[in-house]
């Protein structure tokens, strides 16, 4: 960062006693918009950031050394990360070891940053393989890890760049779309309110309102869109939240039931690590020979497809017509077997 020839300033000061020193020095508010403060924190950031996550641990002398600023300075710098810490991992628990002699991260702060590291990471590696090779964080050790990561999709859809402009357009000014989709037989063109874009899986889907109903269509089989002068009415944003927050893509406004499914062999160890959603319940019986899931789902569609990747590996308990329509999926497929 340079500062103005004329102003003689102590390296040492941290951002807002340079801030007065400009100001004494006659600039005006709107000269001094053009200096970025925030970006030499930024960078004091992100390197005790790399510290806590490369050995675990940083002392305020070794940090003032390399910006050389004050201790005081790192001081800040730690509060700032432990009340208004900018990250999606959150406030940081950040605590000083007296055995150390060093300050380190509690084992839940730890973790957390662990994770944010992880999806950021793998964001940058995702902007590179769309074509978008932006550099979207600062840490030296998100950017090694994501050198050593590959990112793969097991489905994409393509889809037009004028319907996601469109649909954007009229979510932001709440006005109604037409739109087209010929792969409806019943509504092939249909007035709806959108709501919402979602990306499940690499797929984008909109989630919009249509006579009282919440309804979701895939992106890639809407072929046109018309923003119209209507407005939106949709008003309930608790119940579309509660429909979001549900298993799948396919969620929809009947009660949500409890499916209960069985796993055996090696389906275990892998449907054990898994969440399908957040109130689900796993437990082992007979001796660890049988993992038991109890799912809330308002709508199975999705789950049965699940429930059939994992083949004989799996099975529904209940209730008694998901388990009716499993057994005639499982009787389809070995009938076309048979034909053979």
């Amino acid at each position: 960062m340079s500062f103005p020839d004329d102003v003689g300033w102590d390296s040492r000061l941290d951002g807002a006693e340079l801030l007065l020193v400009l100001v004494r020095s006659g600039y005006s508010k709107e000269y001094l918009l053009f200096y970025n403060f925030n970006m030499s924190q930024t960078e004091r950031i992100f390197y005790i950031l790399d510290l806590l996550m490369g050995r675990g641990s940083f002392t305020r002398k070794e940090v003032a050394r390399h910006f050389d600023v004050s201790e005081k300075q790192i001081w800040r710098d730690k509060e700032y990360l432990r009340d208004r810490c900018p990250l999606s991992c959150g406030n940081l628990d950040i605590v000083y070891d007296n055995a150390k002699k060093a300050y380190v991260l509690t084992s839940e702060s730890r973790d957390a940053l662990t994770r944010w590291r992880a999806a950021t990471s793998l964001g940058i590696v995702r902007d590179k393989e769309s074509g978008n090779a932006k550099i979207s964080s600062s840490s030296s050790m998100v950017l090694s890890d994501a050198s050593y990561i590959t990112y793969k999709s097991y489905a994409s859809e393509s889809f037009s760049p004028s319907v996601y402009d469109r649909i954007m357009t009229a979510m932001r000014e709440k006005r109604r779309i037409l739109l087209c989709y010929p792969s409806s037989k019943k509504h092939p063109k249909r007035v709806v309110e959108p709501l919402r874009l979602i990306n499940y899986g690499e797929i984008w889907y909109l989630v919009a309102s249509v006579d009282d109903a919440i309804l979701t269509y895939s992106l890639s089989r809407i072929s046109d869109v018309s923003v119209l002068d209507e407005r939106v009415a949709f008003s309930d944003y608790e119940r579309l939240e509660k429909l979001l927050d549900g298993y799948g893509i396919y969620s929809d406004d009947n009660e949500r039931r409890e499916y209960v499914i069985r796993f055996y062999s090696w389906a275990i160890a892998i449907v054990s690590n898994q969440v399908w959603q957040k109130d689900q319940k796993l437990r082992l019986l007979e001796d660890g020979r049988v993992l038991e899931m109890r799912i809330p789902v308002s709508n199975h569609t999705e789950l049965l497809s699940r429930i059939l990747f994992y083949g004989d590996a799996a099975e529904p308990v209940s209730p008694e017509d998901f388990v009716d329509e499993y057994r005639r999926k499982c009787m389809l497929m070995a009938g076309r077997y048979e034909r053979v």
